[in-house]
């Protein structure tokens, strides 16, 4: 009678513990488990990283086109006199655009300051930059210029004026801009990414909102200022 008692006990006791093949069996699905896990944490983070990435640029690109219309569309179309000739204080190009408008508010919004708009090209890279610095500063003098990049490692950019032709009176687009009497009614800034870049950027269209110098002579028959 004990040791039929005995045999049971130790058959009980054999069946309730893990032989090693499947202490062996779970170790491996376990790691398995891990490295599925793993994984799956690694991509959401990646995915995370990614998504956030995006988020910042999209939201850079609002405020930097947001910037452009608000530089644009205030310019200050100051008329200057060169002898019997005159001309806007204005110069735009196909890939550079100089105007004047008001201080930034982080300069006091005192003021004016004059801005360039251009395509800067170094070695293999391509940025839009903006560049600002005040009205009256001197070009020989200590740079005060602050430099800003608007849109850093495109394929290009190009800037384009609608309004009169400077050989007949007819609308249209032109890329240059220069040693007019007026301001052009819209100006289009365009900009391309390289074909890796999923980055995209539909064409702006600015229409400047003041189109004649405060402290002009205003002649009723061209409709255009006569210079102070």
């Amino acid at each position: 009678m004990t040791n039929g008692r005995t045999g049971a006990a130790r058959i009980d006791a054999g069946e309730a513990g893990f032989t090693l093949v499947e202490l062996l069996v779970g170790l491996a699905l376990f790691s398995l488990l891990a490295t599925l896990l793993f994984d799956n944490v690694r991509f959401g983070v990646k995915a995370w990283q990614l998504g956030s990435a995006h988020a910042e640029q999209f939201g850079h690109d609002l405020n930097a086109q947001d910037l452009l219309r608000r530089l644009i569309g205030n310019v200050y179309p100051l008329m200057l006199r060169d002898g019997a000739a005159q001309h806007l204080d204005f110069e735009g190009g196909k890939e550079t655009v100089s105007f004047l408008g008001n201080a930034p508010v982080v300069a006091g919004g005192g003021g004016r300051f004059r801005y360039k708009v251009e395509v800067e090209r170094q070695h293999d890279r391509t940025d839009l930059v903006l560049s600002a610095a005040p009205e009256l500063t001197s070009p020989e003098g200590p740079a005060m210029a602050r430099r800003t990049v608007l849109f850093s490692d495109i394929d290009r950019a190009e800037f384009a004026y609608f309004g009169d032709g400077e050989a007949e009176q007819t609308l249209q687009w032109q890329d240059n801009w220069r040693q007019r009497v007026s301001m052009p009614k819209l100006m289009r800034i365009r900009v391309a990414f390289r074909a890796s870049d999923a980055r995209t950027w539909p064409d702006l269209l600015i229409a400047p909102r003041i189109t004649a110098d405060v402290g002009c002579v205003y002649d009723p028959m061209t409709r255009r200022c006569r210079g102070r």
